[in-house]
């Protein structure tokens, strides 16, 4: 019996380790929750003009309510832009984050041209942000041409929803 007291206080004293250690690992991510929770929701009060939603570790900012962009322009409308400076600010705000820029095209047009014209919103999106301190480092664009539209390109309405810009928030770790 003595032999196996000595086995059962460092199984023990492993078991104690691996409980701290999951404990740890438990309190990091519940802390990047709550600091994504907090931006979520202070996102959602602040923009109207978005669609702002949480999904696993990540959150979806569409500018959908509004055109963002003319046929076959990436110029960002001059009315969307106070949206974006409060996005920005929020963004500066909670700069433990990075920022994936999708840019979105209706289909018309041929694939290269809505390729190109999808990249060109996306980058135009990010300097827009980056112009109110946003720093570039945390932003990285992506086009997505006429690949993921939100609504029917039949019609004049929904290739105008169509034609947008997605940012994904995600914690970036390495700040932690």
């Amino acid at each position: 019996m003595r032999m196996l007291l000595p086995h059962l206080r460092i199984g023990w004293l492993a078991v104690s380790l691996v409980i701290f250690a999951s404990c740890a690992s438990t309190k990091k991510v519940s802390q990047q929750q709550r600091y994504m929770n907090e931006q979520y929701r202070e996102l959602k009060d602040v923009l109207n003009e978005a669609d702002v939603t949480i999904i696993k570790d990540s959150i979806k900012v569409i500018f959908s309510n509004g055109v963002l962009f003319e046929s076959g322009s990436d110029q960002l409308r001059d009315d969307i832009k106070p949206a974006f400076q409060r996005f920005a600010q929020l963004l500066n705000k909670y700069d433990k984050t990075k920022i994936i820029i999708a840019g979105h095209t209706d289909n018309t047009g041929s694939v290269e041209f809505n390729r190109e014209l999808s990249e060109k919103r996306a980058k135009s999106a990010k300097e827009l942000l980056s112009s109110y301190q946003v720093k570039e480092d945390r932003m990285f664009t992506w086009g997505m041409a006429d690949r993921d539209p939100l609504a029917d390109n039949s019609t004049k309405e929904g290739r105008a929803r169509n034609r947008r810009v997605e940012f994904v928030i995600l914690y970036n770790v390495k700040e932690g």
